[in-house]
């Protein structure tokens, strides 16, 4: 009963809407009912600037990061061996992003997740998290497309669960492995809108240079 009470709390934790709540009490607007409609950084940003956009990010990848420490503070009450500890906090990271993509604030909508993870990744294992945060600036600064960052890096990611602990001569934690192959398969789909923009060469991109508060009717899709 106290570990799903944790998991709840985890859950609860990553659907805290910052982005939303940015928007209405900073911008004075609803996010979701401007550009894209989604509450993550990239809308924020787009819509209300570079500062809002930026704090949006701060806090998402906060919510992941204090889910996974929570959940090491939690791991020294329990006897497990290292592979369950990491299955452990590997679940905590997944059940924080998916808090995020289904707030139980928002009737069970919520943002893409990008961040969120990012922040998991930061605590649960810094080399995944810094080669995916690689891979998602080099498609950024490529294409200076959001979402199609995203799409790339997720993509990845799972396969760095096995890439990274063979580099070391290291075994892979098989169920770590296949709860972010679910995680990103996940957190894709939730990007299907954006992949059906990006087939048809209709994604908007992303200049934080030229973003400012003129663009809060900006019908781009983000």
């Amino acid at each position: 009963m106290y570990l799903i009470s944790f998991f709840i709390l985890v859950f609860l934790l990553g659907g805290i809407p910052f982005g939303l709540l940015i928007s209405r009490y900073w911008l004075k607007i609803d996010i979701r009912q401007q550009g894209s409609g989604n509450i993550g950084m990239t809308n924020v940003m787009r819509v209300g600037g570079k500062l809002p956009g930026l704090l949006t990010l701060l806090l998402d990848f906060g919510k992941g990061s204090v889910a996974v420490l929570l959940a090491k503070t939690f791991i020294p009450d329990m006897v497990i061996d290292i592979e369950t500890q990491k299955i452990f906090l590997s679940l905590a990271g997944v059940i924080v992003v998916c808090g995020h993509v289904f707030s139980v604030f928002l009737r069970f909508k919520g943002g893409k997740g990008i961040s969120t993870l990012f922040g998991v990744l930061a605590v649960l294992h810094l080399n995944i998290g810094i080669c995916a945060g690689i891979v998602w600036l080099v498609m950024f600064f490529w294409k200076h497309i959001s979402s199609l960052s995203g799409i790339t890096m997720l993509t990845v990611l799972p396969w760095l669960f096995l890439l990274i602990p063979w580099v070391k001569n290291e075994s892979p934690v098989w169920p770590v492995f296949f709860l972010f192959l679910l995680l990103s398969s996940l957190l894709v789909y939730k990007h299907l809108e954006n992949i059906k923009r990006l087939l048809k060469g209709q994604e908007g991109q992303l200049s934080t240079s030229t973003v400012s508060y003129t663009h809060l009717t900006l019908p781009t899709k983000a």
